[in-house]
């Protein structure tokens, strides 16, 4: 009696199909719901120490904060590396971890450690620390074309504030706008005429405005917490503010002494975007978002605002489909909600804005997707179309469809174990797609033999080729997870990162390894057996006669012919050994000595680069300006290339982390963002020597100018 998963497969027909079916709709399912990211999920491992000390020269923020922290942290276990910068005004300290320690715990050490500390200056501030999480940006919103900077602003919190509303939606930031400031400019006359001090003002007006504690009332239905509310920090309410009150009853208030106006910081920074004033969202991936979905809402959104009309997806139609007849209506996905709420927003934007979505990053991952997804296709096609010239067209088919069974498969096992779908995972996917077929095709090639050479029954022969090649199909698919089991043993981040890649690997070969042993066999037998029932037709007529003369070619002709020349090497087989020795001694001496180049991460043509622009420190804010504009001339002149340009005057920004640099009249910034790579026949590098070459002699007053690749 025949035994094995292969037997129990063949002799239950129903629970194979049953089991194929579940990991077909299961993978479809995952594709769907599977977090999509642009690298695989590391562990934070460094904290930032803040020593704010108000007023202080950096000497004695050293000697009186930085050194005594440090010395506090020396004494955890936890702690790798110290780095301290000090200020005038404060300081901070960067911590990085141990790898492999508990972060957590190690930040609860820190921060008890720095709790503990006693002998720390009075008038210096709250010590604060903070793990740095990674955060990753995945998409741009400009809005530029508003000339007033307080509708400017309100405009862009708008924005940001729908954005936030959407599910699933990561940190939002605002850059290129101005910090709200009040301003009190006392009358000096006044001041004299009321017997008040600049001192008494600001004291009695930082009195008002601060929230004050009253306690707590304990009743037997709960507590209630009292406190005393501060002034509200707005212009009117600070005039309000009773400085003085005579007998008589008269009350002197700031307004009284001061004129007080809303406006600005006073700031050079100044943001335009295709010669537009502008200001900017970048919105970053810190948690477990899926940043395809939060592009896509994103990009809906700004659809919505500019009255675009929204074109429904197959995922929309999918979802309609599924969620058809239930209460409340068919459902919509987030990226249609965002579209409504874009289109239908309270607040429209003022007259002449423009509102655009930039640097959309998320597009490398949908990039990789669609690349995996063509790749899964035509290697299909390709896989079926080589089977069927070379072996049965049963084979071709069912094995077909066992390399589409083994990716959905793929995908639940990924959904299973919390693996997300990321450039590595994707890039191990599109290596792995090739291996997927190999073990169906040696299962359904020996049961084919079986029954045509051999003579047994389908049934049979379905059988006895799948337990024939049992073993050495299970050996292959283990050596091939065996080997990629060492990226699992490299530390650090590029271990983190690479980390991925073998749990796909394994994942995959998995699934095709119960597909080839389990619901290949079942598909094979029975296929076999109502072929054998079938009565010719043309079609059948026509492949035999092409199987015929396929074997005729292959047995007659091609397998002697690689006889006699084997046959050739071996009689000269010292020279047939020589050849090859020498070919590997041609190898290792390339490698030693270094003719072969060696990049980790090789780059790619970039769709997007920054051009930071620096002057001589002290250089006044409209020469920045200018030297930025010169360098706005030289982009345009590569359009139509060039698809957009955001420039910042007297400050710049790092996009991976979305942190701002203190403003300064000398720096400047311009953010490019180039056409898709296959709608433009120069590369980003070519791009960037062309715009070289018109700025030569243009920028004599520039002390640097470097341009980045995003």
């Amino acid at each position: 009696m025949n035994l094995g998963i292969s037997a129990f497969g063949v002799r239950k027909p129903v629970v194979a199909n049953l089991l194929m079916a579940a990991l077909i709709i299961g993978g479809l399912v995952a594709s769907t719901t599977l977090r999509k990211q642009f690298f695989p999920e590391t562990n934070p491992d460094t904290a930032t120490i803040s020593l704010p000390y108000p007023g202080a020269a950096p000497e004695e923020v050293e000697s009186s904060l930085a050194i005594k922290v440090e010395d506090a942290l020396r004494g955890i276990d936890e702690v790798d590396e110290i780095s301290t910068t000090v200020a005038e005004g404060g300081g901070g300290i960067t911590v990085k971890f141990k790898e492999g320690v508990n972060v957590k715990s190690a930040m609860e050490d820190v921060d008890r450690e720095i709790d503990a500390l006693q002998d720390l200056p009075q008038e210096a501030e709250e010590i604060t620390s903070q793990l740095i999480e990674p955060r990753l940006p995945v998409i741009r919103v400009l809005l530029a074309g508003i000339e007033d900077p307080y509708a400017m602003k309100q405009a862009i919190r708008t924005v940001r504030d729908d954005l936030r509303s959407l599910p699933g939606m990561g940190e939002i930031l605002i850059g290129g706008t101005r910090d709200y400031e009040i301003t009190l400019d006392v009358d000096p006359i006044a001041m004299l005429e009321y017997g008040l001090s600049l001192p008494r003002i600001s004291q009695t007006i930082n009195d008002w405005m601060t929230e004050i504690p009253g306690g707590t009332i304990k009743h037997d239905t709960g507590n209630v917490s009292l406190r005393t509310l501060g002034v509200e920090e707005r212009a009117q309410a600070i005039r309000q503010i009773p400085l003085l009150a005579s007998e008589d009853g008269t009350v002197i208030t700031v307004g009284e002494v001061a004129s007080i106006t809303e406006g600005f910081v006073e700031s050079d920074l100044e943001a335009r975007y295709d010669n537009q004033p502008a200001t900017s969202l970048t919105i970053f991936k810190v948690g477990d978002q899926d940043i395809v979905k939060m592009a896509q809402m994103v990009r809906a959104y700004v659809k919505g605002r500019r009255g675009e009309v929204y074109e429904l997806t197959n995922a929309d139609h999918l979802m309609q489909l599924v969620t058809k007849g239930k209460p409340g209506g068919p459902s919509k996905s987030n990226a249609q909600q965002a579209w409504e709420l874009g289109a239908n927003a309270i607040k429209p934007l003022p007259d002449g804005a423009e509102i655009n979505a930039t640097t959309d990053l998320a597009r490398f991952v949908e990039g990789r997707l669609d690349l995996l997804t063509r790749n899964a296709i035509y290697g299909a096609f390709l896989v079926f179309l080589t089977l069927l010239i070379f072996l049965n067209w049963r084979a071709a088919m069912w094995v077909g469809v066992g390399l589409s069974t083994a990716i959905c498969g793929t995908l639940i096992l990924m959904s299973a174990l919390d693996v997300t779908l990321n450039l590595l995972t994707m890039f191990g996917l599109i290596v792995v797609l090739g291996l997927l077929v190999d073990d169906a095709i040696v299962v359904a090639e020996n049961i084919q033999s079986h029954h045509d050479e051999s003579g047994e029954s389908s049934i049979t022969a379905a059988i006895n080729g799948a337990n024939e090649v049992f073993w050495p199909v299970v050996a292959t698919v283990m050596t091939s997870i065996v080997a990629f089991l060492p990226l699992t043993f490299i530390k650090g981040q590029i271990g983190t990162l690479l980390g991925a890649l073998p749990i796909v690997v394994a994942c995959a070969l998995t699934m095709s390894l119960i597909e080839s042993l389990l619901i290949l066999p079942s598909h094979m037998g029975h296929s076999l057996e109502k072929g054998d029932r079938a009565k010719p037709n043309p079609l059948s007529r026509w492949l035999r006669r092409y199987e015929t003369w396929r074997d005729e070619l292959l047995n007659n002709r091609l397998i002697p012919t690689f006889g006699r020349m084997q046959a050739a090497l071996l009689r000269v087989r010292y020279l047939t050994l020589a050849i090859a020795v020498s070919a590997l001694i041609a190898s290792a001496g390339m490698v030693a000595g270094k003719r072969l180049a060696f990049n980790f991460l090789p780059a790619d043509d970039a769709e997007s680069f920054v051009i930071d622009v620096r002057m001589p420190i002290g250089t006044p804010v409209e020469a920045t300006r200018q030297a930025v504009q010169r360098v706005e001339a030289a982009v345009l002149g590569e359009k139509p290339e060039v698809k957009s340009i955001e420039s910042l005057i007297g400050g710049s920004s790092d996009l991976e982390t979305g942190s701002s640099n203190a403003p300064a009249s000398h720096v400047g910034q311009l953010f490019v963002e180039l056409e898709a790579v296959e709608r433009r026949s120069r590369t980003s590098a070519q791009i960037t020597t062309a715009i070289r070459k018109q700025l030569q002699g243009q920028l004599d007053d520039v002390e640097r100018i470097s341009y980045t690749q995003q």
